[in-house]
């Protein structure tokens, strides 16, 4: 194991971490782990391209790190009230919708390969950005109000279309893949 997966492996044992800081509302310190986590994510990437330690464990522990902290950190702010339950439904649905068309997949023994693509990388973008928006808004007194008044509204809007995009094109993109829908189109 290259020091690139470590890096990973490590931001995937601070996910507990931080769902355990956000159930207890330590909210601000979730949000430097949650930070840290993200910069770590930086980090593993750039050793991974820089230093040629990029590996077929880290092209599917990055995922799974990403996947784990985001889906864990959205579950359990909702479960604090902070984000709307039609959000958490359409998030969790879609990264549940994606895990299954990938064991259909696999059972039927279909060549479906799944690579970020530029509508998942926006998402991805987005729900972080989002996290950290809520764990900032949650360690602060009520003095930025226009974060919880404006700023978290639109977030939330946002983050429901590029989900729904995402999930669309990941829709067709199987559906192609299991020779349901032609693909030259």
């Amino acid at each position: 194991m290259n020091f690139a997966n470590i890096i990973t492996v490590v931001r995937l044992l601070l996910t507990p971490i931080i769902i355990w800081l956000i159930l207890s509302h330590y909210y601000s310190f979730a949000l430097i782990f949650f930070i840290i986590s993200g910069l770590s994510d930086a980090l593993d990437g750039f050793i991974a391209e820089q230093f040629n330690q990029k590996t077929v464990l880290g092209s599917y522990l990055d995922p799974i790190a990403d996947k784990t902290l985001i889906v864990s950190s959205i579950l359990a702010l909702a479960y604090v009230g902070s984000i709307p339950s039609w959000l958490v439904i359409l998030i969790v649905s879609r990264d549940l919708a994606i895990l299954g068309a990938v064991i259909v997949s696999w059972l039927a023994e279909s060549s479906l390969k799944i690579e970020p693509i530029i509508s998942s990388k926006i998402n991805t973008f987005l729900q972080i950005v989002y996290i950290g928006l809520l764990l900032l808004n949650n360690s602060i007194s009520d003095s930025m109000n226009d974060l919880s008044t404006y700023i978290l509204p639109v977030f939330s809007i946002l983050i429901a279309f590029s989900t729904l995009s995402s999930w669309f094109s990941y829709l067709l993109l199987w559906l192609r893949s299991m020779g349901i829908v032609n693909g030259n189109r």
